[in-house]
C-alpha cells in the first residue's frame, strides 16, 4: 500500500467513523435530529429501520476503527531487495546487491561482452531475474544462455541462498569481436 493509497484509507474511515458515531448518537437519542429532513425523522422514529441501522452503523464504525488501528501499515522493507528473517533479527540484500553478483557471475563467462540485470521479488519470495546480455560472435547462444542461467541460480543460492525461480536473458547484441577464450592447445606439461 502506497502512502496515498494509506492516506486515502485513513481519511475515509474517519468520515466514516464521524458519520457513524453522529448517526449512532442520533438513533439512540442523545442527539436531535434537527437536520430539517423528514427522511431522518422517519429513520429515527420508525421502530425496526432505525435498529436496522443502528446495527449497520456500528458494523461500519467497527470497520473503520479496524481499519484506523490496524490497518497495513506501509512497509518500505523489502521493496528493494529482499528480506531474511530469523530469531536473531533481519538481514536485507538489497536488489542492487543481487545484481551486482550477477554482473559479476555474467562477466566470468567466456564470450560475454556485457551483462546487464534487473531483479524482481514477489510476495512469496519467488526471484526472477531479467539479464541483458552482448555476446561475441563466435559464441553459440544457447550454450552461453544456459551456462548463464546455471551459474546465476548457483550463485545466488550459494551466496544469499535464495531459489530463483527464473532466469531470462535477453540477447541485447552481437558484437564484431571475437571472444577471449583460454589457450587450451599448449596446457599439457
Amino acid at each position: 500500500m502506497t502512502t496515498f493509497e494509506k492516506i486515502i484509507s485513513v481519511t475515509f474511515s474517519v468520515i466514516v467513523l464521524i458519520v457513524c458515531v453522529i448517526f449512532i448518537l442520533t438513533i439512540g437519542g442523545v442527539l436531535e435530529p434537527n437536520l430539517g429532513s423528514d427522511i431522518m425523522e422517519s429513520i429515527v422514529n420508525g421502530v425496526f429501520w432505525s435498529k436496522v441501522l443502528f446495527v449497520l452503523a456500528f458494523i461500519v464504525m467497527l470497520f473503520s476503527l479496524k481499519e484506523l488501528a490496524f490497518g497495513k501499515k506501509i512497509d518500505n522493507e523489502g521493496k528493494e531487495g529482499i528480506v531474511l528473517e530469523n530469531e536473531s533479527g533481519k538481514l536485507i540484500i538489497s536488489k542492487e546487491s543481487l545484481e551486482n553478483l550477477i554482473s559479476g557471475v555474467g562477466k566470468e563467462i567466456v564470450g560475454a561482452e556485457s551483462i546487464t540485470s534487473k531483479t524482481f521479488i514477489d510476495a512469496e519470495k519467488n526471484v526472477t531475474v531479467n539479464v541483458n546480455i552482448v555476446v561475441s560472435k563466435d559464441i553459440v547462444i544457447k550454450e552461453i544462455s544456459t551456462e548463464l542461467q546455471k551459474r546465476v541460480k548457483e550463485a545466488l543460492k550459494q551466496t544469499a541462498d535464495l531459489d530463483v525461480k527464473y532466469v531470462n536473458i535477453k540477447i541485447k547484441n552481437i558484437s564484431n569481436k571475437k571472444s577471449k577464450r583460454p589457450n587450451t592447445e599448449n596446457t599439457e606439461a
